[in-house]
């Protein structure tokens, strides 16, 4: 990301971001209302996305998500870890970051959150599963979100789809962990101009996915991508590496010109001299003198030509030499920016697997009773909630407030 200083201007549009970064949400107990005014409150979880934008620079914000392990892929300073921290926190975090890595010296930094960490929903009702987090959420609406409970019409077939849509959705992102894995290994393979994808370069963090799955068909993929990406970066420095070597070749070339068309100048100029003695005394003719002095100016003027040329072909191999050392760089940097995003990518597809597996086997545990037709049904509502790392069951009311990562259990309990 480059950090050329944007005009007046732009700047005080943007500023507004520095104002607005604050709003991070407080996250109070279970009956209050959760307020965006607040930046001091609410804690970064797995599962948060926040805005994040330099205003030195004149990229566009970009949207992070938390990872499983509570990081955060940050522009040039790569991966920090913001679980439990506030808005605030992670700001001053990451100004201290880029100051004391010298990469800007006084950076002004708008944060927001843009995603919360998602709710689910589970056991009576009748679209179990997760649902997007809004401020001031209750157990009403968030049941209303899943499509109301379950009443007269619950269906035991209706949990049993949701289950396997659950395992679907578990066998699914392991599929694209094993593919993401294999993507970084044949990018480690490009990195370190291996001829051969080696599934030893998968990430530590996806190897037990990799291990248990079959991924012969994703390796000869992935084995022909980088045959055909090692062939074409073969070919381009190839090329280059010839243009270089030719430049060179004729800049010897002309070195030896210049040196045999010096010879010919001073050979010139000693004749001229001669010549221009012998007319001062008056022992030879006009012409002879002029035919002498427009040889002497002839041969300076190929011995200038041959200079200009020495330095159009040192300029075009210095360019050539330029252009491969760019396109190694533009590689590199380009693998390295890639093998980022698989890291970003696997470990939010093992956050989304493990949310699934854990209301896949959450539902499994919620069980209802038979309700007979025209019954009045009653329900009682539990929040599981993840407080300072400790798990914590509360009883709830339909207007109870829902918080970003808690699971709501919705039971039938009478009628």
């Amino acid at each position: 990301m480059s950090h050329p200083l944007c005009g007046a201007s732009r700047y005080v549009s943007r500023i507004l971001g520095v104002l607005l970064c604050g709003a991070a949400l407080t996250v109070c107990g279970p009956g209050q209302r959760v307020a965006l005014a607040d930046s001091n409150g609410y804690k970064l979880s797995p599962g948060d996305a926040v805005s994040f934008d330099l205003l030195d620079d004149a990229d566009v914000p970009v949207t992070l998500t938390v990872t499983s392990d509570g990081d955060v892929q940050f522009p040039l300073v790569g991966s920090l870890n913001v679980a439990g921290l506030t808005i605030d926190q992670l700001r001053e975090k990451l100004r201290s970051t880029y100051i004391s890595r010298d990469i800007i010296k006084d950076p002004k930094i708008a944060l927001n959150i843009t995603t919360f960490r998602p709710i689910f929903v589970l056991g009576e009702v009748k679209n179990p599963g997760s649902f997007t987090y809004t401020p001031g959420l209750t157990v009403e609406q968030a049941i209303g979100l899943a499509g109301g409970t379950q009443t007269d019409q619950t269906n035991p077939a209706d949990r049993v789809v949701a289950r396997a849509r659950l395992r679907g959705d578990i066998d699914g992102a392991e599929a694209e962990i094993v593919h993401e894995a294999l993507y970084a290994a044949r990018l480690q393979a490009q990195l370190q101009g291996k001829a051969k994808v080696d599934v030893k370069d998968v990430p530590e963090i996806a190897r037990n996915y990799v291990q248990n799955a079959s991924i012969r068909s994703v390796i000869e993929i992935e084995q022909k991508i980088l045959d055909t990406d090692l062939s074409t970066s073969k070919s381009q420095v190839d090329i280059l590496s010839q243009g270089i070597a030719e430049a060179e070749s004729g800049l010897v070339i002309l070195s030896q010109l210049e040196a045999t068309q010096k010879e010919v100048v001073d050979s010139n100029q000693a004749d001229f001299v001669r010549v221009d003695s012998l007319r001062k005394r008056a022992l030879n003719t006009i012409a002879e003198w002029l035919r002498a002095k427009t040889s002497l100016s002839d041969e300076k003027a190929r011995l200038l030509e041959i200079l200009a040329q020495m330095s159009t072909s040192r300029r075009e191999l210095g360019n050539l030499k330029l252009a491969l050392a760019k396109l190694q760089a533009d590689r590199v940097k380009d693998i390295l920016e890639k093998l980022q995003e698989r890291d970003v990518a696997i470990k939010k597809l093992i956050a989304q697997r493990n949310s699934s597996e854990e209301q896949f086997y959450l539902m499994a545990a919620t069980t209802g009773q038979q309700m007979l037709p025209n019954s009045k049904i009653s329900f009682s509502y539990q929040i599981r909630r993840v407080v300072n790392g400790n798990k914590q069951s509360l009883e709830a009311q339909t207007t109870t407030e829902v918080l970003p990562g808690d699971a709501l259990l919705v039971a039938i309990i009478g009628m």
